[in-house]
């Protein structure tokens, strides 16, 4: 059996196949007469694939491939059908959000005050007077029909006798009763990075940007383990039906880290996670380490190649759409800057004790005073221990700008950013910034012309899209989902746009070399799409359906075609 699989390399050798011996039998699986789209460095394209055990073993041609199998070899026909990487979301909320949804009022289809009042009176039905009520992200502003934001007394309608919070992007609204048991009234001061949004009259409207919003967390339900397990596993599954194999768990946890666990242990887990933990970036510096030490060494890895940790990520230097830092003022507010989440010579200091410790950064900068700070905290740190190997990143990232350019290249940075952003709230954006500032947001062609390398996903899952192909969409066409377009001459090109999600993904994590293409020895994970996304007209890619989702050669959501 030996030398007939050396022979068969031989001859897959001198017919141009790329072959890694499976030396120990025949291949487990070929999948053939596809159209296999394998982002390899020259981006070729092959007809079959064969995969032992959980990764590819030969990519090459239909003939190449098929003299491979065995007796026992599964062989499917794709009937033409196309297959790229496995999905890597670089910035997910995957496990924080799975863990909640269980307990929140499901606001996903609302599309205006009323509605978002009658999801809440439908709750009040079902709980005692005095129970916290707590909305899901999923709506969205530009959404509502009343061109307006809910405030307390739209909550204290629907709701009079429970207090009840409903979450935006980096804010909450609470209602009256609420802001009574937070303890927060028209005397209460603006925590450090957050604000408490009032009338002209000094009254509350309901609206806590940021920080501000701190006081309502401690009220949200506490739910057994087994229910948290149960949530993230349903959010698992929700995000392998868009495509998605891998993700960075933005701001995980020792808890999160430990329900993947389970999940793992008990056969679950259908998703290779890369936990960036989340840590206070203003813990006092003379506690800073004992806080690093406790989170256990960076590096940890388990399940071959489902579970890694080596990073601390959405540490918050700022805001969002409406409390970015920002270099100059906003136009309806000529003296307003944003928000500073974190004292500069503080977040110096908490980089330098991360690197020290052998953590990778991925701060949460969104306006271009922010990424400021990210990277002279970075420049600071790297002449005391080097960084500029580590692949340090910036998250987000909206207003990195051409001054930035130079400096992230010479320090090695990634830049974390999501396009779903400027498609699910571009017209936030217009608003707050203005023209020609919000047009620098995410300049995706701008970034890669100057070889800025950057990966790309949907900060969600509820309050984003977490849908990859919709992210292909938005990256070459610029199109949104509000209407509008923010730097429309910045689209990429299909195969920089499929890249961002794939092998740029798999470059943040240290993991390009087993997983992000269709290569031998690589982990076989891989999408079978209803369409070409090379050749459907642009408009399309949005309409592509994801027909199966493959982990390590095991479906995991869908099937193959008939």
């Amino acid at each position: 059996m030996k030398k007939f699989i050396t022979l068969v390399a031989l001859v897959l050798f001198l017919l141009g196949g790329r072959y890694v011996g499976a030396q120990d039998g025949t291949p487990d699986m070929i999948i053939h007469n596809a159209h296999i789209v394998t982002v390899d460095k020259a981006f070729s394209i092959a007809s079959a694939a064969a995969i032992k055990d959980d990764k590819f073993v030969i990519v090459g041609t239909d003939h190449q491939v098929l003299a491979s199998a065995g007796r026992d070899t599964k062989i499917i026909d794709m009937k033409g059908r196309t297959v790229v990487p496995g999905f890597n979301d670089t910035h997910l909320h995957l496990a924080s959000r799975g863990v909640s949804f269980n307990v929140q009022v499901d606001l996903t289809n609302v599309s205006s005050i009323a509605d978002i009042q009658d999801a809440i009176a439908e709750r009040v039905k079902v709980v005692k007077s005095g129970e916290w009520i707590f909305g899901s992200r999923g709506w969205w502003e530009y959404e509502l029909s009343d061109g307006r934001l809910p405030n307390r007394e739209d909550l204290d309608k629907a709701a009079p006798n429970n207090p009840v919070s409903i979450p935006g992007p980096h804010y909450r609204i609470v209602n009256s009763l609420a802001l009574q048991i937070a303890g927060i009234n028209r005397e209460t001061d603006d925590p450090l990075g957050g604000e408490i949004w009032r009338n002209e009259d000094g009254s509350l409207t309901g609206l806590l940007m940021d920080t501000a919003s701190a006081p309502v967390h401690q009220y949200f339900p506490e739910q057994s383990i087994s229910d948290k397990v149960k949530g993230v596993r349903n959010m698992i599954a929700r995000v392998n039906a868009f495509g998605l194999t891998s993700v960075r768990e933005a701001g995980c946890s020792k808890e999160t880290a430990g329900i993947y666990r389970m999940l793992f242990d008990a056969g679950e887990l259908n998703m290779r996670i890369d936990c960036a933990y989340s840590v206070d970036p203003n813990t006092p510096i003379d506690r800073i380490d004992a806080v690093l030490e406790a989170l256990g060494p960076p590096g940890q890895f388990w399940g071959d190649g489902m579970f890694r940790a080596d990073g601390i990520a959405e540490v918050g230097l700022d805001g969002a759409e409406l409390t970015a830092l920002l270099r100059r003022g906003y136009p309806d507010r000529p003296d307003y800057l944003g928000i500073e989440k974190v004292p500069p010579e503080q977040f110096r200091d908490f980089a330098l004790a991360a690197a020290r410790h052998g953590w990778r950064l991925g701060p949460h900068a969104v306006g271009d005073a922010a990424i400021d700070q990210a990277i002279a905290a970075f420049e600071y740190v790297d002449k005391h221990v080097p960084i500029r190997d580590r692949r340090w990143m910036i998250d987000h990232a909206f207003l990195l700008m051409p001054d930035h350019y130079k400096q992230v290249r010479d320090l090695g940075l990634i830049i974390n950013s999501q396009y779903m952003h400027n498609y699910q709230l571009g017209k936030l954006i217009l608003t707050a910034w203005g023209r020609p500032l919000a047009d620098m947001s995410e300049r995706f062609k701008d970034w890669v012309d100057n070889g800025i390398l950057f990966a790309n996903g949907a900060d969600g899952p509820i309050s984003y899209h977490a849908q990859p192909l919709l992210q292909i969409y938005g990256s070459v066409t610029r199109n949104t989902g509000w209407g509008g377009s923010l730097g429309p001459d910045q689209g990429l090109s299909r195969e920089d746009a499929i890249r961002s999600v794939t092998i740029n993904s798999a470059h943040t994590s240290f993991e390009e070399n087993i997983k992000g293409s269709i290569e031998p020895g690589k982990y076989a994970d891989f999408v079978v799409l209803s369409d070409d996304i090379l050749e459907v007209a642009a408009l399309e890619i949005q309409n592509i359906k994801v027909l199966a989702t493959v982990l390590g050669g095991r479906t995991i959501y869908g099937e193959f075609p008939r």
